[in-house]
């Protein structure tokens, strides 16, 4: 019989990655009861024409138990698992909101008797590193608690369901032919210098999500740091040069003076990357999902720069 999941962000990046790494791999065993503030947008639309094991499940993050109750309706039974991934604090969402969201959602799946919970957060200096450092950042601050809410509630409640983490460093998706992207980019050549960085393509995500719904006795109780690539500046630049015909988009320093000291949390987190940065084990996140993408790869099969 198949398993229902309910996967946030579903018409996002991430959770729209969980929904084509699922509908890839394991089609036939889950029913994806996809998340949307609203099903009759474009972006719902097509999800929804991907496979009819794809429902569309209308609610927000800010109402978790109207959302359970949603999926329910559209659901041919209990719902097994729940991808939970909030909106990123720069888009909008508040510390105070992700934090009532993140937890929310564990609240009600615990409820709700969800078998495997998987939730996605952020690396903060390794595995180990990761429990215990919440680092200055305000959306790692989040999630680090988040995480600690997610293990305590299990214990305290005495629940049953089984739970992964995964933590992503930064995406590379957020390199962008367009201005915006020019100015961070710059900003984060000028801090970094010539320490290396880890990146990961935002697609692989989903695959480390739909492997852990796939097989959730293995990594029951596992938190996973995923990354592809590390990688100074040069490196990186080399990598794009390589692949485009040209460097990583900058402009002028001054920008990315102006933004670093501008976007608070920005200057904030990129003077952590400068003095501790990531730390995952590229080799397990491999020996998990062999074919995670490198630079290259993401720039000529998913980025939209134009490849030569």
């Amino acid at each position: 019989m198949s398993r229902n999941l309910l996967i946030t962000g579903a018409t996002g990046k991430q959770g729209g990655s969980v929904v084509e790494a699922v509908l890839s791999r394991f089609s036939k065993e889950f029913t994806i009861l996809a998340v949307t503030r609203n099903a009759q947008s474009p972006s719902a639309l097509r999800l929804a024409k991907k496979s009819s094991a794809v429902k569309l499940v209308e609610g927000n993050l800010d109402d978790v138990p109207s959302l359970f109750r949603a999926a329910k309706k559209v659901a041919s039974g209990p719902i097994w698992g729940v991808y939970s991934v909030q909106a990123a604090v720069a888009k909008g969402t508040t510390f105070e909101g992700e934090m009532r969201q993140g937890k929310a959602l564990i609240d009600e799946s615990i409820k709700n008797d969800v078998k495997h919970f998987v939730y996605s957060s952020v690396d903060r200096g390794g595995n180990e590193r990761s429990w215990s450092n919440p680092t200055p950042i305000p959306h790692f601050k989040s999630k680090h608690q988040i995480e600690h809410y997610l293990r305590d509630s299990i214990e305290s409640k005495k629940s049953a369901m089984g739970w992964t983490i995964l933590r992503p460093v930064i995406f590379l998706d957020n390199i962008t032919p367009d201005f915006q992207s020019k100015v961070f980019m710059t900003s984060l050549r000028n801090t970094m210098k010539d320490k290396p960085l880890q990146w990961i393509a935002t697609s692989d995500i989903g695959v480390f999500a739909a492997e852990a719904f796939a097989d959730p006795d293995r990594f029951n109780k596992q938190a996973i740091g995923l990354a592809g690539e590390e990688l100074t500046f040069e490196e990186l630049d080399h990598r794009f040069r390589s692949v485009t015909g040209t460097g990583v988009g900058t402009t002028v320093g001054l920008l990315g003076k102006a933004l670093k000291a501008g976007v608070k949390e920005v200057g904030v987190m990129l003077d952590w990357f400068k003095e501790e940065g990531y730390n995952v084990d590229m080799q397990l996140a491999r020996s998990i999902h062999p074919h995670i993408k490198d630079v290259r790869a993401w720039l000529k099969q998913e980025s939209a720069f134009v490849t030569r």
